[in-house]
């Protein structure tokens, strides 16, 4: 028998190494999450119409923005709410231009506010696996403005050949603004809402917030719910660690996101002031600042853009402004009285944990007659589930608001009934009730 040459073996064999050096080891994938408040697109009012905030040009000027800034996700504040043509308009007018393909747009939610979130985001990378917004607070009052939840997927080069990705999930806020003891009451209840909700939802242990946050200082109550929430694992972490009275403090100069402007404020639809207020944020949770979960912070990478420190409480171009080329600089003058904000996220491609393809553990107890109970574990709060019958057709559902929690009776009929639970970003688990 011919034996095949030590060259070929040898070719084989680095072959070998190679494939598994492309499988296991691949460098991580850079990700840019930005958020920008657009300052009333296409929603326009006594004091800031259509003549002092033209909506056509302002596209024009964030497309070259999102050419120069080149995130991967986008939030977006102050679209108009009363519909969803300016979510519209954002992707088709701004971001899908020139030749550009990538964007692809969430779906647009609104609780009646005429101000509302849009998020975009890099189809070649992110995949959508969920979508909600949060709308009560804790003793269910309307906020005054949604937050959306949106959960992403990083689509892997390697996602055909294992299914496991990194999940990561984006809170999307423009909390309440203003100064008055009931603006920073609003504020509050806001980020008190947005914490139940992740106290309540297993979703994962990624997680951003970004968006308008309109406080002054870290100290005010609604930062504090944020970061120093009583379940220290759920906490929010800000990059580079800079709390702080904000407000017209030139130890902040860095930070500050508001306003482009000093004087020239358009009859008052944009702020004045120049910049001294850090009010635009992207907040991660403890694992994105460890770098525990395949999703790392990269330090020194929080940017706003077009602040180079130099314009403390002056309009950004003026004095001279190098910091982003001239044309990008007028973009931002013209287009908000705020500054797009962004960070860079490592994201580990393979050698990830498989625990989102896994179905949950789960144990029915009871009978038909005397009704059944239910036994999750922890990673399955929040989820929804549903009981069926052999046609498929829904006798029950809900979602798992307890560890341990009784199924509505369904009369003590024949035939088969399935119990199935389909956590978010997980394998569906069934369950035939004995």
């Amino acid at each position: 028998m011919r034996r095949p040459s030590s060259i070929w073996l040898f070719s084989w064999f680095t072959c070998f190494l190679l494939a598994g050096s492309a499988l296991f080891a691949q460098a991580p994938e850079r990700l840019r999450i930005m958020t920008y408040n657009l300052l009333n697109y296409r929603n326009f009012t006594s004091y800031c119409p259509s003549s002092s905030n033209n909506p056509v040009n302002k596209e024009g000027y964030l497309a070259e923005i999102i050419a120069y800034s080149q995130p991967d996700l986008l939030v977006c504040n102050e679209i108009n709410g009363d519909n969803t043509t300016a979510h519209g308009r954002v992707l088709n007018y701004s971001l899908n231009v020139n030749g550009e393909t990538r964007w692809e747009k969430t779906d647009f939610f609104s609780n009646g506010s005429s101000l509302m979130n849009g998020i975009y985001y890099d189809q070649n990378k992110l995949g959508l696996l969920n979508q909600d917004l949060i709308s009560k607070d804790v003793n269910n009052q309307n906020l005054v403005r949604g937050i959306d939840v949106k959960t992403f997927y990083y689509k892997d080069s390697l996602l055909s050949i294992n299914p496991d990705t990194v999940i990561f999930t984006v809170f999307a806020a423009h909390l309440k603004a203003g100064s008055t003891a009931s603006d920073i009451a609003d504020r509050g209840r806001e980020t008190a809402a947005l914490m139940a909700y992740l106290a309540s939802h297993n979703v994962g242990p990624n997680y951003f917030l970004a968006g308008d946050l309109n406080m002054p200082k870290s100290q005010e109550a609604g930062f504090q719910n944020l970061l120093n929430y009583s379940t220290a694992a759920l906490r929010f972490y800000d990059p580079e660690n800079q709390p702080g009275n904000w407000n017209n403090n030139y130890t902040f100069r860095n930070l500050h996101t508001q306003s482009t402007r000093d004087g020239a404020t358009n009859n008052g639809c944009f702020s004045g002031g120049g910049l001294d207020d850090r009010f635009d944020h992207v907040l991660f949770s403890d694992d994105v600042a460890d770098g525990t979960a395949k999703m790392t912070y990269v330090s020194g990478s929080l940017t706003p853009v077009g602040n180079d420190g130099l314009h403390f409480n002056s309009s950004i171009n003026s004095p001279t402004n190098n910091s982003v080329p001239s044309n990008i600089l007028t973009a931002l003058y013209e287009m908000s009285d705020h500054l797009p904000v962004y960070v860079d996220i490592d994201v580990e491609r393979l050698q990830i944990s498989i625990h989102e393809q896994q179905a949950l553990p789960m144990r029915i107890l009871g009978n038909r007659l005397d009704g059944y109970w239910v036994e999750v574990s922890q990673s399955a709060m929040g989820a929804p589930w549903r009981c069926s019958d052999v046609l498929g057709r829904t006798l029950a559902q809900g979602r798992v608001e307890s560890l341990r929690f009784p199924l509505p009776l369904m009369g003590a009929s024949p035939g088969l009934r399935v119990f199935t639970l389909s956590p978010e970003g997980r394998q569906a688990s069934s369950q035939k009730l004995p």
